[in-house]
């Protein structure tokens, strides 16, 4: 569900005769950590909605790889398991069940804890980060961008009624 709930289209599919892949269906762990990862999206839709819109009207990615923002870095051309959503909202989500740790690489620029708010000191750099299974994501934002986000809800149409506010602005 890390990845999923990050990318710009999340929904879950399967076939007939095949298991059960539905959050409810793997036990309370996973559904935890569903819950977590998909408020976390549902939190940042007005920023995955501005970033859409720039696509429609710019070509931009919502999406895109370290290295389409950071094409000089040769130590980002080859990653396949971190992602940017725009360029200022850096996703590093476990790919390996169980494991409880990532690696994150972290591009020469200023970097924030998406939680804390607190600075990242080691830039150019890849470092292990906790990744509990309670479904806590590795988050981070770029230094100098507000990202616009709101109190999440069940559905974007009860989002839409909840309050909104910008994440990353105190660390212009």
């Amino acid at each position: 569900m890390q990845v999923g709930a990050f990318y710009p289209f999340s929904r879950n599919h399967n076939s007939l005769g095949e298991p059960d892949q539905d959050p409810a269906s793997l036990g309370t762990v996973v559904v935890n950590a569903s819950i977590k990862s998909l408020k976390e999206r549902y939190r940042l839709l007005p920023f995955l909605y501005t970033l859409m819109q720039d696509a429609h009207d710019h070509g931009s990615t919502v999406a895109r790889p370290l290295l389409h923002e950071f094409p000089t870095d040769e130590n980002t051309w080859n990653i396949s398991t971190q992602f940017l959503w725009g360029s200022s909202f850096l996703i590093s989500p476990v790919l390996d069940e169980g494991k409880e740790e990532v690696d994150v690489y972290f591009p020469k620029a200023r970097w924030y804890d998406y939680y804390t708010g607190q600075e990242i000191t080691t830039v150019g750099t890849t470092v292990t980060l906790p990744a509990p299974l309670d479904g806590y994501i590795q988050l981070h934002v770029r230094g100098g961008i507000a990202i616009p986000a709101q109190e999440p809800a069940l559905t974007s149409a009860e989002c839409r009624n909840n309050s909104m506010g910008e994440i990353g602005r105190a660390h212009v």
